[in-house]
């Protein structure tokens, strides 16, 4: 992803600018451009971390305008832009990255999310296995989570369980792979076993919302109301304006009384 690779940015430009033998004068002011470029950049990862969309939008396109063979900036673009919803003017972002560099391997994880958002689940599809297949990615359970999710939804349980696993093998401590193993075995109806598996997320990341809401809900179901009094308090404390925030207040008002 963008943050954390200015510097690889900067070398990677300034390489092709001495392969292209550009002459000496042009060279510093395509270097001064990719250097504002580069504040810009900056100037933009700050918006898009404090969820600034719009803004952070405007100036990876400033950047661009400066530099607009940095296939970062159009990655950090499609990621703005997929966060506002405009999923094709994303694509068109994420397609140009991998255009100008083939091996950013984030980049296909991220066109992944896109063409499933789209409703275009055989590129969606495509895209993350790209990504897994490449020996230089990273964090291949990030894919093989989005593809454990796409079956889920598509009601084939045994291929998202075996994403799922997979993407935990790949990382142990990786907490939305046991979500996904949790969420699974709920409609499988195996519930110690979902129990057992958000539990594994909380472990990574207590604040984990979602697993959060399934423990408490178990804890519902089971009758144990004063456990999951104490999980849906959890989840409030975490969020209390999220989708999961908002539901958990509702189960708490609802036992008013009990």
């Amino acid at each position: 992803m963008a943050p954390g690779k200015t510097a690889f940015v900067l070398g990677l430009t300034l390489s092709v600018l001495v392969a292209h033998g550009l002459p000496a004068a042009a060279m510093q002011e395509d270097y001064e451009d990719i250097e504002k470029s580069i504040s810009v950049f900056n100037r933009a990862k700050l918006l898009h971390q404090e969820r600034e969309y719009e803004g952070a939008i405007r100036e990876y396109r400033a950047a661009l305008k400066l530099d607009d063979q940095n296939p970062f900036i159009h990655n950090s673009l499609g990621l703005a832009l997929a966060a506002v919803g405009a999923f094709a003017e994303s694509l068109k972002s994420f397609t140009k990255a991998v255009e100008l560099n083939p091996d950013l391997t984030d980049v296909y994880n991220n066109l992944g999310m896109v063409y499933a958002e789209m409703g275009q689940k055989n590129q969606a599809f495509e895209a993350f296995t790209r990504a897994v297949r490449n020996p230089n990615y990273p964090t291949p359970e990030k894919a093989l989570y989005n593809m454990g999710n796409l079956y889920l939804q598509d009601g084939n349980l045994e291929l998202a369980l075996m994403h799922f696993k997979r993407s935990v093998e790949r990382r142990e401590e990786f907490p939305l792979g046991y979500r996904g193993l949790g969420n699974v075995y709920l409609q499988m109806g195996e519930v110690d076993e979902a129990y057992l598996q958000f539990g594994r997320a909380l472990e990574i990341n207590e604040d984990d919302m979602e697993s959060l809401f399934q423990i408490a809900r178990i804890h519902e179901h089971r009758g144990e109301l004063d456990k999951a009094r104490e999980y849906y308090r959890k989840v409030v404390e975490v969020d209390r304006f999220s989708t999961y925030g908002q539901l958990a207040m509702k189960r708490l008002d609802s036992f008013k009384g009990s």
